[in-house]
């Protein structure tokens, strides 16, 4: 008897030494690992090929009773699992994906008072890693923050998106920065891109978000807050500050938020200045050059509104300042000596009595340490403290760290997909992708029975399966009857004689308020798709509308495009009439920026593409180059005719909008490469790519490979090997940068050749160019 209690002690011993180890996942091929460690903290840390991507980091959830889920726990058990599978998409990259991971599940136990167990479910692929979290435990849970912490060894270069505000239409644009220049008051979305070394590449984005809020990224800090101003409105009086500047302050920084939308948020910042109290000194802060400005709107103006008007708050005009707009981060660094800051804060007299918004001034200390630490952050609206409350059992949306040991292979990668749900929607016949006319970006509000008879018209000659009536069909938020003078059931009739299908734009507000009788009638019309607008959140409950739309869409045989939206996370698997979202800087920028240019397109493959097809909108025949571009509509591009040709292919989109209108189709150079274009592929091979400077992608449709390559400003000449071709000769038919393209990007040349899987393709590219060609097997 004693005999057989101390072989049981030592088992149990045995088994809780065990458990006390760090848990370790590899994937299939053995070069990615995951470990996770509870003593007691709960943390995790990866490597790659035996180098170190994320150091040991914290792993903690804080609900809103002051739990804090991680802090504290033991494993009580583990249970791994391995799965290798392969699925076809309806729509996408690729016709068939292969899902190859190894899992771990984790069931933990909360060892402070309150005895809370949960799971935590871990998979590592050949591309990467991933980890959710799925409650059964209490039977409500309110969340108020997570904090998944991401700790790596150096500062390294990366792609943020800079959104500062949870409110975001996620029309962000992707600068070369370090990881140093995030700040704890950045709100980054993903995909945040980063290299770590020449031959390591990560990528941070969430994957299955459902029932949950959106994720965002930021860096834990010390800085302080020394002034949170009350609301301020057009219209209203200034908000007045003075304050002293801590001594470990190296910046002050300035937060815009919006708080109702940020539409008229023309914020002044009037007589902004930092004093020296022992000199009696003052120093404008117009007069200094700010190391970050960066606003949602328009850009910063020097003693000017952002509308280039005097700067003017409650009808009383300011001789020096700063004219920004909310959604605005504004840092400067502090002078020696100067050790206060003072001014007055409002809307500007510009915008009449609209614009609602308020100030944060933070002191910002010097960084210390070579290492830098990111952490999540979720989504959520200023008047509820949890940002997400569920009923149990519910999965958390994954985490995924994207890895490559090149910047192509994280465009390569499938994992968001793999980590999605199957298909709800069973017959999906009726989900097909294609190529649409679109009116609204080379002709605004206009509308007219002629107008859009014409933009069908152009589908129909150029082969392509649809056109979108985007906004103006319908007014006084009833989408469900059209302005007078047109008539939807007539323009279906019209189109379906022509072999073309309609899309229609919808506000989301208008939407919602008769969504199931919006859709019936639409079906009932016989609209293919919708593409619904302007929701820019990703709290809980919207999350759950996107839901919502989806599911009601997939039963009146509709197809969906989410404009004004959050990025992608792979939902579209689970709701395949899920087809494709903006949440990008897309062509319709152009219209009055300039900064839509070839490094940020050549940019966005490696960032916000990662996450999942983006409705940019290419297709303008209006090309410019850098001294010729101007702002307008029809829009202007900047960059060669070769590359927005280009744009079709490289960019991943099921429903590709094209952006011009009819007529500068006609007989242009190039146009006949968009005919009949595929929007779904076959096969999709990203072959090589610098992040901002050039990429080349190979895409098969049935019989045919397409080829695409864009650069940046730089011309460069590139060398591509055509080994993803079949064996045998292949007529190939090329565009590329004509002789003059330098000078005007409209400027192209079309030849014909005939090469095999052995022979490589020079191809010379123009500043801010690109190229096409078409394969065929002789």
């Amino acid at each position: 008897m004693l005999k057989s209690s101390c072989l049981f002690t030592l088992l149990a011993l045995i088994a809780s030494i065990t458990l006390a180890q760090p848990a370790t996942l590899t994937s299939p091929d053995g070069t990615v690992r995951l470990t996770l460690t509870a003593n007691p903290q709960l943390s995790w840390s990866v490597t790659m090929d035996n180098q170190p991507i994320i150091l040991d980091s914290p792993l903690t959830i804080e609900l809103t009773d002051g739990t804090i889920l991680g802090n504290d726990v033991q494993i009580l058990s583990r249970q791994p699992a391995q799965s290798s599978q392969t699925w076809r998409p309806v729509v996408g990259r690729k016709s068939t994906i292969v899902d190859h991971h190894h899992q771990l599940t984790l069931r933990l136990r909360q060892t402070s008072a309150s005895n809370l167990e949960y799971t935590l479910i871990c998979r590592a692929f050949n591309d990467g890693v991933a980890f959710r979290y799925l409650f059964d435990q209490p039977a409500t849970l309110a969340i108020k923050e997570e904090h998944t912490q991401f700790t790596f060894p150096g500062n390294y270069t990366c792609w943020p998106a800079f959104l500062n505000s949870y409110n975001t239409e996620h029309q962000a644009l992707y600068p070369k920065e370090t990881l140093s220049a995030i700040s704890p008051e950045d709100i980054i979305g993903p995909p945040l891109t980063i290299q770590i070394a020449p031959n390591r590449f990560c990528s941070i984005t969430e994957a299955a978000l459902t029932n949950w809020s959106g994720m965002y990224l930021t860096r834990p800090g010390q800085s302080q807050l020394l002034v949170q101003s009350d609301a301020f409105v057009g219209g209203g009086q200034p908000f007045n500050f003075h304050q002293t500047i801590p001594d470990n302050a190296d910046k002050i920084r300035f937060v815009i938020e919006a708080l109702d939308g940020n539409s008229h948020d023309h914020v002044d910042i009037a007589n902004a200045r930092l004093i020296n109290p022992a000199s009696g000194k003052s120093i404008w802060l117009s007069d200094l050059k700010p190391t970050v400005a960066r606003q949602e709107w328009g850009s910063l103006k020097l003693d000017r509104s952002v509308d280039n008007n005097p700067i003017t708050i409650a009808n009383k005009t300011y001789p020096k300042g700063l004219g920004t707009h909310a959604g605005a981060v504004i840092t400067y660094p502090i002078p020696a000596g100067y050790t206060e800051i003072a001014g007055s804060v409002g809307i500007d007299s510009e915008v009449e009595n609209r614009g609602r918004a308020r100030m944060l001034l933070y002191a910002v200390p010097e960084p210390t340490g070579d290492h830098i630490t990111l952490k999540t952050t979720l989504s959520r609206t200023t008047d509820n403290p949890a940002s997400v409350t569920v009923k149990t059992p519910q999965a958390s949306p994954w985490r995924v760290l994207m890895l490559g040991r090149t910047a192509a292979d994280l465009v390569n990668s499938d994992i968001v997909l793999n980590l999605n749900e199957p298909s709800r929607i069973a017959d999906t016949s009726w989900i097909q992708s294609g190529v649409s006319s679109w009116n609204w970006l080379s002709c605004g509000g206009d509308m007219d029975m002629a107008l859009l008879k014409s933009f069908i018209d152009l589908s129909a000659s150029m082969g392509w399966e649809y056109t979108l009536i985007d906004d103006g069909w319908y007014q006084n938020w009833n989408c469900t009857t059209s302005i007078n003078k047109l008539n939807i059931p007539a323009l279906v009739d019209y189109a379906r004689q022509r072999n073309v299908k309609l899309w229609l734009w919808v506000h989301w507000q208008a939407l919602d308020r008769r969504l199931e009788e919006a859709f019936t009638l639409y079906q009932q019309w016989g609209i293919a798709g919708v593409k619904t607008d302007f929701m820019a959140r990703d709290d809980q409950w919207m999350v759950n509308w996107y839901q919502k739309v989806l599911a009601s869409a997939a039963e009146h045989k509709l197809m969906i495009n989410f404009h004004g939206c959050y990025k992608p996370t792979g939902l579209r698997r689970t709701w395949p009439n899920l087809m494709t979202r903006e949440a990008i800087y897309g062509e319709e920028q152009n219209l009055g920026s300039r900064q839509n240019d070839p490094i940020h397109k050549t940019t966005l493959p490696f960032t916000r593409m990662l996450a999942g097809p983006m409705d940019y909108t290419p297709g303008s025949m209006l090309n410019e180059t850098s001294d010729t571009w101007s702002a307008g509509r029809p829009v202007k591009t900047l960059g060669t005719r070769c590359q927005e040709l280009a744009l079709c292919v490289i960019y991943d989109n099921p429903i590709l909008s094209m952006a011009d209108k009819p007529e500068n189709y006609a007989n242009q150079p190039g146009v006949d490469f968009l005919k009949n274009l595929p929007a779904t592929w076959d096969d999709t091979k990203v072959l090589n790519g610098e992040i901002g400077q050039y990429i080349t992608t190979a895409r098969k449709s049935g019989n045919t490979w397409y080829l695409a390559a864009i650069t940046n400003w730089d011309k460069r000449k590139l060398n591509i090997p055509l080994s993803f071709l079949s064996s045998g000769r292949h007529q190939v038919t090329l565009y590329q940068d004509g002789p003059d393209a330098a000078k005007n990007a409209r400027d192209l040349v079309r030849s014909e050749q005939t090469v095999t899987a052995q022979d490589t393709l020079s191809i010379p590219l123009a500043p801010g160019g690109g190229f096409v060609a078409t394969f065929q097997q002789r």
